[in-house]
Parts: C-alpha cells; sequence; structure tokens
C-alpha cells in the first residue's frame, strides 16, 4: 500500500465562505489516500486550542495583526511535527505563513484575487508558489494553476418562508404602517407620474448581508438602504450576519435610526448556507475579493444578489439576469451617496417585482450548475496533490 499523502490546511475564518468551502472539501477527501491536517489563524484569545471539526485534526493558534511572531512559531512546529507533502492556504494572511515555512513542500496558494501581481516582491511570491486566480491568464515568470472559483454546494430542504424563519429566531412580526409607495420610479414619465400605490407585502422580504462588519466592506451604507426602505413602509427584515472590529459602531447607528425591529445582527453563524436559501435577495457592497464567495454560495441556493462591481462579481453575475451589479465609483462621500442609490433602486426594483425574481433565482442556479460546479473544483484540487510537478497551465 502507497504512502498517504499528507495535505496540511493554513485558513483565516474571518474570512467569509473559505470556512464553510473547506468543510466541504474536507470531508471529500479520501482518508486511505490523503492525512489532512488544518490550522486555523484566529483571534488572539484561540492561542494552542487543539480539537476536530470536519473529522479532521485541527489546531486554532491566535492572529493579534498581519504577521505574528507567536502564530509564525506554532505554525512551524505543527510543519515540523506533521511534515505534510503539501502546504494548502486559503487566503492572503495564510499565504504569508505557509511561504514563510516553506522547504521541500509543496505550498498551493488558493486566493480569490483576480488582479495581475505588481512588485518583485509579489513575482518572488508567485514563482515560489502556484496561484489560484480567478482570470485565464498567466503571469510572465509564474508556475501558475488555474482552478475556476466554486460555489459550496448546500444540502437544503425547501426553505423556510418568512413566518417561519422569523418564528424560529423568535423575532416579532412587525405591522406595517401606512402605505407603500415606489418612490423611485421615473418622475418624468408622464404615464407614471399618477401612478397608484402598490398595496404593503403580506410577507415580509428577507435581505440578506453576509460579511466581516469592518467599515470597507460598506457596512453603513447597507444600513442607509434599510433606513430608506422604513420611510417608503416596506415590509422586510435585514438579518446581517459576520463579526468585526466595527460591531458595536454598526449598532449605535442601527439604534439611532430606528432600525432594530427590522434589522437583526446575528453575529458569525456556523449554519450561514441553511439560510440563505430562505433569503430574498442578498446585498453585498465590498470590493474585496475575499469574500466574494458569498457570491456563489447565494447564487447556488437560488438568491438574486445586488453586488458592487468587481472582478469576481462581474464573472460571477450576468447584470439584470442572475442580479445586478454597481458601478464602481471608488471612495468618497460622493461615491457612498450613488451606492446608496443605486442599491436602494435595484433592490426594490427586484423586491417589487415577483416575476423578475423568480427568473433570477432560476438563471442564478443554473450559472452556478453549469459555470461554477463545486465538485469540479474538488477533482481538480485533488489533481493537484496527486501530481508532484503539475504543468504550467
Amino acid at each position: 500500500m502507497s504512502r498517504r499523502l499528507k495535505i496540511f490546511h493554513i485558513i483565516s475564518p474571518q474570512k467569509s465562505g473559505v470556512d464553510n468551502e473547506l468543510a466541504e472539501f474536507a470531508a471529500r477527501l479520501s482518508p486511505d489516500e490523503f492525512e489532512v491536517e488544518i490550522c486555523v489563524l484566529a483571534g488572539k484569545n484561540h492561542f494552542g486550542s487543539s480539537q476536530t471539526i470536519f473529522n479532521v485534526p485541527t489546531t486554532t493558534l491566535g492572529l493579534r495583526w498581519s504577521f505574528d511572531i507567536g502564530t509564525y512559531l506554532g505554525v512551524r512546529k505543527i510543519i515540523r511535527r506533521f511534515c505534510p507533502d503539501v502546504v494548502h492556504t486559503w487566503d492572503t494572511d495564510a499565504q504569508l505563513y505557509g511561504i514563510l515555512h516553506s522547504g521541500k513542500q509543496r505550498v498551493i496558494a488558493e486566493k480569490r484575487n483576480t488582479e495581475a501581481p505588481t512588485g518583485k516582491l509579489q513575482r518572488y511570491l508567485d514563482k515560489k508558489t502556484h496561484r489560484l486566480i480567478t482570470p485565464r491568464k498567466t503571469l510572465d515568470g509564474t508556475q501558475t494553476v488555474v482552478i475556476p472559483p466554486a460555489a459550496v454546494p448546500v444540502q437544503h430542504t425547501a426553505p423556510l418562508s418568512a413566518k417561519e424563519l422569523l418564528e424560529k429566531m423568535d423575532i416579532p412580526l412587525v405591522e406595517v404602517l401606512g402605505d407603500y409607495f415606489p418612490v423611485f420610479q421615473p418622475q418624468y414619465d408622464p404615464e407614471r407620474r399618477n401612478y397608484k400605490p402598490m398595496p404593503p407585502h403580506a410577507e415580509p422580504f428577507l435581505i440578506g448581508v453576509v460579511l466581516p462588519l469592518c467599515s470597507e466592506h460598506r457596512i453603513l451604507d447597507a444600513l442607509w438602504v434599510f433606513e430608506t426602505f422604513n420611510h417608503i413602509h416596506l415590509n422586510y427584515h435585514a438579518f446581517v450576519i459576520g463579526d468585526g472590529r466595527d460591531q458595536e459602531q454598526f449598532l449605535r447607528y442601527r439604534d439611532r435610526w430606528k432600525l432594530f425591529s427590522r434589522v437583526h445582527f446575528l453575529g458569525n453563524v456556523s449554519n450561514v448556507c441553511r439560510l440563505l436559501p430562505s433569503f430574498d435577495a442578498l446585498l453585498h457592497l465590498s470590493s474585496s475579493a475575499d469574500h466574494s464567495g458569498t457570491i456563489l454560495s447565494a447564487m447556488w441556493c437560488g438568491v438574486p444578489v445586488v453586488a458592487l462591481e468587481t472582478p469576481e462579481s462581474r464573472e460571477y453575475i450576468v447584470d439584470g439576469t442572475t442580479g445586478f451589479l454597481i458601478p464602481s465609483k471608488g471612495d468618497g462621500e460622493g461615491a457612498s451617496r450613488f451606492y446608496r442609490r443605486t442599491s436602494t433602486k435595484r433592490l426594490l426594483s427586484l423586491l417589487e417585482n415577483d416575476g423578475l425574481r423568480l427568473a433570477m433565482q432560476k438563471a442564478g442556479k443554473d450559472r452556478v450548475a453549469k459555470e461554477f460546479c463545486f465538485d469540479t473544483a474538488v477533482h481538480r484540487r485533488i489533481d493537484l496533490y496527486r501530481d508532484r510537478n503539475p504543468a504550467v497551465r
């Protein structure tokens, strides 16, 4: 019997969607062929704890900043004990620690970044590792292995209705006061100038935001959108899933804008993929490539996505068919105003039109099944493990 290949995964759990993807992937590695260990880079209060997750031995190390000497020594200790054949890193922080300790081990650095790297240091790191990048391009002087992004498969029964989900979470139903006016209809159109108000929707719309609670992911812009929904008496509930350094700030804004009965902060939820199928829409205003996997997971569940236009979202979403893309305007106060107004318009047009929403749900599922199948990505990663010298692609 041939020796089992030893695979060592390094992951940061705060990276949205990556831990779910690794959970599904690790469960599909045959124990007869692979021996697997996982190292989780987490907060400063988790240093040195060992447990078993995904049926795989796992060590959790603290990470106080991008480069932590304690974490560096902890990763080195595990690699010296385990002696892996392949070190598989799943995000930018993990890539740093994998490269620093790479000796005889092959390092597969799986990144969600689609931009070509610049600078001598980055080119050197690319020569030393196999970068898994989204666009189908090979960088000069690098050994590149391209694996398309993949949606994490979601095993679920029929999605819960809005009422069932709210009752399960012990969230009281809120009576809608007043009439709902679709205020973003173009006023210059004579036929729509004197439109009739739409009746309130009987069952509340459910909107999801799955991102770390940091200002760079435009959580405050999402709260502005939800406050606008309150002004026009839209029957909705929004679920913000994630944790982060700016959580207290966002909670203060939520309470100041009287959104506490409509916007619910759930923190880090281990079963995000169980909640996604119940959502009517996902709002994703982050420009970070590390968190774009949430878009694919939502599309897999048949949830239309309103997302900021990035290289990743352009590849995933067909604008107007599987979701809506918001053109990128950079940063600044003017850009924030544009993102807020455009997000509100896109979400309202999606929620107002039941036919459009159902068509996007079907189109999103079909696109993921055809273009971003998880099984294909699993087989390609396993082929990488088996091949000691994969060809440049």
